[in-house]
């Protein structure tokens, strides 16, 4: 086996993991598991990244030099929606957002926000915004529970807080309207 390969099995493993799912027997994680907590599934993305990166730069890791902010803002090709990963596991916004972020080149343009979508689900009726302790929480509404996006309690590293999760029909939902979102993201 090769560098490479063995880079993307382990980056294989990661997204797995990331996802919920074990990477051994391709089966999704009880969720009481320490392997579905939040603070190790954004490690498990960050890792995942960093091992896309080096695959990318042919085994080697690279140093940036530039600021990501004089970069144009992000695009992406109506061809390349269909390429965007759905899981069948649902997905934190967070980690359907990298799975889309990770068909451009970073070095060529910046990175869709995850406020740039969760801002849209707001405003489209899918999402809500509460204050619960001081602090500005979203929280699906009817129709976008209908959809496919539910919160689930979950245990973090600081405590417990609800997890917003989208299923399939909700991440199809996304792509759909993607062209939209980009729009709205950037200004136009």
């Amino acid at each position: 086996m090769t560098e490479i390969e063995k880079l993307l099995n382990a980056k294989d493993s990661m997204d797995k993991l990331s996802n919920g799912i074990d990477p051994i027997s391709d089966e999704v994680l009880p969720k009481d598991t320490v392997l579905n907590n939040v603070e190790l599934s954004r490690n498990f993305f960050y890792v995942s990244d960093i091992l896309r990166q080096v695959i990318e730069n042919g085994g080697a890791v690279a140093k940036r030099s530039y600021k990501k902010s004089y970069l144009p803002p992000f695009m992406l090709p109506e061809e390349l929606h269909k390429k965007i990963e759905i899981t069948v596991a649902p997905a934190m916004i967070k980690q359907f957002t990298e799975r889309i972020n990770s068909l451009i080149d970073e070095n060529s343009m910046q990175k869709l926000k995850v406020t740039a979508l969760t801002g849209w689900l707001v405003k489209n009726g899918l999402l809500c915004e509460e204050v619960i302790n001081e602090k500005k929480r979203k929280k699906p509404t009817e129709k976008g529970e209908s959809l496919g996006i539910y919160s689930e309690a979950r245990e973090g590293q600081y405590g417990n807080y609800l997890a917003i999760l989208y299923k399939e029909d909700a991440q199809r939902h996304i792509i759909k309207n993607l062209k939209q979102i980009i729009a709205v993201s950037n200004g136009e």
